[in-house]
């Protein structure tokens, strides 16, 4: 094999990006389909590969693709599987490489971007057969998350295997991302990295604004809520997040707030919320628990005063940035916080919210006291706005440091161009390397 001088005439990237996630979760939306179209935009190749765990038939495949080819985004995807937990997880990642590798010689890319662990264990496989780059977005400790959340025994074999995935992938990637200074600290120490970027979740907020400006009133009009105060939570329960807790603060809080209204925008079952309005006993005319599509999150969160975030604090959610933050701080709310998870401490302050560290009744009516005084404040909106763009904004933030990665791997002298679709003799088609 040989080496090339010279870089991509273009700066730009040929990249498969591997998602162990389903186009049917939002999150897929906000924080994949959305960054990768910006990366079109800037003249980037994308293909993505998504593993869905329904069968879509001919006609809704189509339609997706469709969609997605308009957005600059070439999509395929594979089944998942969810049992036998370990082997299920061991065959998707051998499925992902087998497809990924003939994308990868089929359309000449030269990357392959990993979106968490599983997706890191194909693409080193697909690297070490077409030797493209590895780009490592590392999301979260994995393994630690699996031990934190009692679902895997500390050491125990999966433990081991994610953690020799992670290593390897470190070691061999030529981009790594990380989503907190926190956790780029603990990996990675204090030392620059030209091929590490810390790019957190962030939130289109030109869609926000759009939405609110034109559907918020129109949104508490018909939750019934034109004068009432409102707190809300957008996203999943269960797991790490602290539903029971967020019940209580809200019942604490309606003695020091009259009338608050509880706001649920979740796509998960909403029975795991409901069961808890119940036991704390709360009326039903004091929360709404709804869904909606992304581009009416904007209008739901123009219907409240401020946002609600508890998620469980552990060791490993030193890597975790909540997409519902940027979301919260660009519809111009401020936001009651859990401690101790990613770099919310740091960012929320004083300023922008009230950050909880007990879980009691005492805690919830001196924070509820707090995030009133605060949201009568005519500055925060702007305030909490002037944040997001500045940390948290999709087109500001997250397209671009991606944009720079993308640029960095595309510039790097390791790559050889094969401008044939067939292998030959000695090369790959696709990218070489020694």
């Amino acid at each position: 094999m040989t080496r090339s001088s010279h870089p991509h005439p273009t700066g730009t990237l040929r990249s498969l990006y591997l998602c162990y996630l389903s186009l049917d979760d939002p999150l897929v939306h906000t924080q994949v389909i959305a960054y990768l179209e910006g990366l079109a935009a800037r003249g980037h190749h994308i293909h993505l590969l998504t593993y869905e765990p329904r069968r879509l038939g001919r006609v809704e495949r189509r339609r997706i693709a469709r969609d997605l080819r308009g957005r600059g985004i070439a999509w395929r995807a594979l089944r998942y599987h969810k049992r036998p937990s370990l082997p299920a997880t061991v065959y998707d990642a051998l499925a992902g490489a087998v497809v990924g590798t003939w994308l990868v010689r089929r359309h000449r890319l030269a990357a392959v971007h990993a979106r968490s662990h599983v997706p890191a264990a194909a693409a080193l496989i697909i690297r070490r057969l077409t030797g493209c780059e590895l780009i490592f977005d590392i999301r979260g400790l994995m393994a630690e998350e699996y031990v934190d959340a009692g679902r895997w025994p500390p050491h125990g074999a999966a433990f081991r295997i994610t953690k020799a995935v992670e290593r390897a992938a470190i070691a061999r990637a030529a981009g790594i991302v990380v989503l907190t200074e926190r956790i780029r600290t603990q990996l990675f120490g204090e030392r620059a990295r030209d091929d590490l970027a810390v790019i957190p979740c962030c939130a289109d907020l030109a869609r926000l604004g759009a939405a609110a400006s034109s559907s918020g009133a129109r949104v508490r009009a018909r939750l019934g809520l034109p004068d009432a105060p409102a707190m809300v939570y957008v996203g999943k329960f269960a797991g790490w997040y602290m539903q029971r807790e967020m019940v209580d603060f809200h019942a604490v809080a309606r003695e020091a707030i009259g009338d608050l209204h509880f706001l649920v925008l979740t796509q998960d079952e909403p029975g795991l919320v409901l069961s808890e309005f119940e036991r704390r006993g709360t009326p039903a005319t004091a929360y709404t628990v709804t869904a909606a599509p992304p581009e009416e999150v904007g209008a739901i969160l123009a219907a409240a005063d401020f946002g609600i975030s508890f998620i469980r604090a552990a060791p490993s959610k030193a890597s975790s940035s909540p997409t519902k933050i940027g979301e919260y701080l660009g519809a111009g709310l401020p936001i009651v916080c859990g401690s101790g998870v990613g770099d919310l401490d740091a960012l929320i302050g004083d300023e922008l919210g009230v950050l909880v560290s007990e879980f009691d009744d005492a805690a919830y009516r001196a924070t509820a006291q707090r995030i009133a005084a605060l949201a009568a404040d005519p500055a925060v909106a702007e305030r909490c706005r002037e944040a997001a763009r500045e940390q948290l904004s999709l087109e500001g933030v997250g397209i671009p440091r991606y944009d720079s990665l993308y640029r960095r791997v595309a510039r790097a002298p390791s790559r050889n161009y094969e401008p044939s679709s067939s292998p030959r003799r000695g090369r790959r088609a696709g990218c070489t390397k020694t």
